[in-house]
């Protein structure tokens, strides 16, 4: 078994690269053989000095899967899910229609550039994957297309078939 000061000194270490959430901290801690008992009591000990705060580091990366990432509202969901922010931290963020819309033309502006020589069609398709590998809504993704296909001028028989 390993003394307390590694265990603080690891966990410090784990918390000055970035902010982690108690999950994250956990799997690292058990990852690297400590005690369930050890990680639970310096876990206890971090969350209430405030160097664990879930809901801050949710916020924190909600921020970074919005601005940084451009990730739709599911997109930023499962991103939170995967770093170990809880169930019921997740449910209470949200996105509004407008943000998503906002955030879904900026990335088919930022995505278009690379795709300028390709057939109308191919392109459509292509921005369509995108927005739904980023995490938008089925709504979402259909509006900022519509959009995008207004805005460029596609002709009504090159205009995307979506349901």
């Amino acid at each position: 078994m390993r003394q307390t000061p590694n265990i603080n000194s690891y966990a410090f270490k784990l918390l000055s690269i970035r902010d982690r959430s108690e999950g994250e901290l956990m799997a690292k801690l058990k990852e690297k053989g400590y005690s369930p008992d050890l990680i639970a009591e310096t876990i206890g000990q971090l969350k209430s000095s405030g160097f664990i705060d879930d809901r801050k580091t949710a916020e924190s990366i909600t921020r970074y899967c919005k601005d940084g990432k451009l990730l739709g509202e599911n997109g930023t969901k499962y991103y939170l899910k995967k770093r170990g922010i809880p169930g019921d931290i997740i449910a209470e963020l949200s996105y509004s229609p407008d943000e998503q819309m906002e955030r879904a033309k900026i990335l088919i502006a930022k995505k278009e550039r690379s795709l300028k020589k390709l057939p109308v069609k191919v392109k459509i398709s292509r921005l369509y994957g995108q927005l739904q590998r980023k995490g938008y809504v089925y709504d979402i993704i259909q509006k900022a297309i519509r959009e995008y296909e207004h805005l460029s001028g596609v002709p009504e028989t090159e205009k995307a078939d979506m349901i």
